[in-house]
């Protein structure tokens, strides 16, 4: 005989509190509150804003820019600039490569975070890039984002009321020293003049140049010149130079085709002197370059502007005259600057077309309405035409660009020295 055991069917009260769950005292949270963490940091993201939003909102009055410029801006680049300046590389590249590679580090932790649903620490690191942007947006503003609002740049300027005749003069005063220049200077295989000086020999001429500037408009210290060593990269996005003053630096693309490098220099020593308008910096580089009493220097000057003086007989409707000083430039420099031509074609136009696109934004941002049509602003002239009322007659009014008035001012004080 088989015996089961009975299926018991009722339990004491010690028995069922022992098998029934308590009930929690406390409902369920439906979400989580914000951790400390978080709340710090939107903390410190709400108090870097502010300056920012200051300084953006004032440095648009020209009076303000002017003072910031002078005082602010100048401070900061002496005293950073002299620190910087004590270490052989850039900064700033090192800076870039370090910035790359902790943002592919936070990238990977916050996909894992999201994977493990801990969102507090995804919160924490993205507040954690923006605190980091905000910061190197309040550095910038401060240090170089005041100078696009203030005065005019004060240079030597003239040939407002420049005839045909002494327009010519100029051209030919301009295109004999270029071929004398270009016959003196030793060039490579590709055609392209040798710099005789090293990397910072140059930039030594070049900042010892600046020096030469009286006018308290531009900043009495003149940072130096780094190359930057990925000059590739700058090739790549079809940039020949980088000034970047929270760092107090101006960086050099060493790969630019070699005519090219003492203008960049120049322009970006230009915005360390507190000139941050692209077409200002241009023209105060080949003001800078031109008026040089070394020939190498005023050799790349020509290199860069030379054209302006054929362009300024071509506002007196003389075509011929036009072509026979454009041709008056040295053949081995017009096939140096096709050796150039060839080397920026050569480079990616996809790379290229999305910095210049980031760049046009950037400038538009800092108040150059035409964006990087600002790089070109000191070039401009134009002609006006009119009729007499009395006579019936045409008249031709001539507006010299910038850099024609300031080459016609060089031409001036070069007759003024002989």
């Amino acid at each position: 005989m088989i015996r089961y055991r009975a299926k018991r069917t009722c339990f004491t009260r010690a028995e069922l509190y022992a098998v029934t769950p308590k009930k929690s005292r406390q409902a369920t949270p439906v979400a989580r509150r914000i951790s400390l963490r978080v709340r710090v940091l939107l903390a410190v993201t709400a108090v870097l804003l502010v300056p920012l939003i200051i300084m953006l909102c004032i440095r648009s009055t020209p009076s303000v820019a002017e003072w910031w410029t002078r005082h602010i801006q100048a401070g900061w680049e002496k005293l950073v600039g002299t620190l910087t300046s004590w270490i052989p590389f850039s900064v700033f590249e090192l800076f870039i490569a370090a910035a790359v590679i902790i943002v592919v580090y936070l990238f990977g932790r916050m996909i894992f975070a999201l994977r493990a649903r801990r969102f507090q620490t995804v919160i924490a690191g993205l507040l954690g890039v923006v605190i980091a942007i905000v910061y190197i947006l309040d550095m910038y503003v401060l240090s170089m984002g005041f100078g696009y609002y203030r005065a005019a740049m004060p240079l030597p300027q003239a040939g407002r009321d420049y005839d045909k005749a002494q327009a010519i003069a100029a051209a030919e005063y301009f295109a004999a020293d270029y071929n004398a220049l270009s016959r003196e200077l030793r060039r490579d295989e590709n055609g392209c003049v040798v710099c005789p000086y090293s990397f910072s020999e140059l930039a030594d001429l070049i900042a010892a140049e600046y020096e030469k500037l009286d006018d308290d408009y531009f900043a009495a210290y003149t940072p130096t010149v780094k190359p930057v060593v990925n000059s590739f990269l700058l090739s790549d996005m079809l940039i020949t130079g980088i000034t970047f003053l929270p760092f107090g630096e101006a960086t050099v693309n060493t790969l630019a085709p070699p005519s090219e490098i003492p203008a960049t220099m120049a322009h970006e020593l230009a915005h360390t002197k507190g000139v941050q308008r692209e077409g200002d910096a241009n023209l105060l580089s080949y003001y800078i370059l031109l008026s040089s009493d070394n020939d190498y220097l005023r050799y790349c000057g020509y290199y860069t502007a030379y054209d302006s003086m054929p362009a300024a007989v071509r506002l007196h409707d003389d075509r011929e005259e036009y072509e026979r000083l454009y041709d008056a430039a040295p053949r081995e420099a017009r096939a140096e600057r096709a050796f150039a031509r060839k080397y920026w074609n050569s480079q990616p136009d996809f790379i290229g077309n999305v910095a210049r696109f980031f760049n046009d934004i950037y400038l538009s941002l800092n108040g150059a309405i035409n964006g990087t049509g600002s790089y070109n602003d000191g070039n401009i002239s134009d002609v006006i035409i009119s009729t007499d009322p009395d006579t019936g007659e045409q008249q031709r009014e001539i507006y010299y660009s910038q850099t024609q008035k300031m080459m016609f001012a060089i031409y001036e004080a070069r007759l003024r020295d002989r």
